[in-house]
């Protein structure tokens, strides 16, 4: 008798779930707003940035949002609240140099209420990030020799000057008239940090393990052709490198890429992910729309990004 009533009690819970996730009706036609959710103290106080850097660099932060609202979308804003957020993101980026932050454009769809008015929901919408004076993003892994390197994807394409992809979707743009954001680690210098991490009396693995590695690495190391020493370093593990560029890259940030006579405020660099595959995007969309989903917004938002946009931020980097 008690398997039935535990056999009762989770088809319930069961069915109560199934009810509460399935969206409300979408109000498509609802002319909404937009809002800048500026905070003058969105970098931590241990970052050391002025108050005064802080005020320039929200001004450049919303000159930036002003380019992202040509966007048809935003420039519509129908059917959902738009919202851009100023997110502090972390400052101990070693070389950094400017103010570091995330814009998220959020999305927060208008819908029917259960009591069958109008509302939005405003509780961690859809949303879609923009990240601003920070090298280190989007990485693979650490590089764990040397933490001051980190792996990226290897496959990149500069499409003009100032704009890089790399694995298709992943935006960097930046100044090309600057020495580049990141320096490539070569071969020869990872396997060199490599047989140092390992030998190292400080390293927490113990001497039998460390030894085994060192082994592996050095059959690497003598197995690896002479003429890929020189060669950027492409990331197998820990068991070595190559020259292979079907590993991830394995780079450092160039502290010489900030022009340093420019204020900290100033944006030097900004990064994003922007999906390219048309089909998926209008397959995702239409999906979304069809199951009232509070994120069809933001997916309509994702599929009408393309390079225009793209370099419509050209400006917006200081020289």
């Amino acid at each position: 008798m008690k398997r039935k009533y535990a056999y009762v009690i989770s088809f319930t819970l069961l069915f109560a779930c199934l009810s509460i996730s399935k969206e409300l009706p979408l109000i498509l036609d609802k002319q909404g707003t937009f809002k800048m959710l500026s905070r003058a103290d969105f970098t931590l106080p241990d970052c050391g940035f002025t108050k005064a850097e802080m005020t320039e660099n929200l001004k450049e932060l919303t000159a930036l949002v002003d380019v992202m609202r040509k966007n048809p979308v935003l420039a519509e804003l129908k059917g959902f609240e738009g919202k851009a957020r100023i997110y502090n993101v972390l400052c101990n980026d070693r070389d950094r140099y400017g103010v570091p932050s995330r814009i998220s454009f959020e999305f927060c769809s208008w819908f029917v209420g259960k009591n069958g008015t109008p509302t939005y929901g405003a509780i961690e919408p859809p949303e879609w990030s923009l990240i601003i004076n920070k090298q280190r993003v989007f990485t693979i892994a650490n590089f764990e020799p040397d933490k001051t390197y980190f792996t990226v994807p290897s496959k990149k394409e500069t499409i003009v000057p100032g704009i890089d992809v790399y694995d298709e979707e992943i935006y960097f743009v930046y100044n090309p008239d600057r020495p580049p954001y990141w320096l490539p680690l070569t071969v020869g210098e990872a396997f060199s940090k490599m047989k140092a991490y390992w030998s190292s009396p400080s390293n927490k693995n113990d001497r039998f393990t460390a030894d085994q590695f060192l082994k592996m690495i050095e059959a690497e190391y003598a197995a690896t052709p002479k003429a890929d020493m020189d060669k950027p370093a492409h990331n197998k593990g820990d068991i070595g490198a190559t020259a292979d560029p079907n590993f991830p890259l394995i780079v450092r940030a160039n502290p010489d890429y900030w022009n340093k006579s420019l204020p900290k405020s100033a944006i030097q660099l900004l990064s994003f992910r922007m999906i390219n595959n048309r089909k998926f995007l209008q397959s995702r969309r239409e999906e979304a729309l069809e199951k009232n989903s509070i994120s069809y917004h933001v997916y309509r938002f994702e599929e009408s990004l393309n390079l225009d946009t793209v370099k419509s931020l050209l400006p917006v980097i200081r020289k």
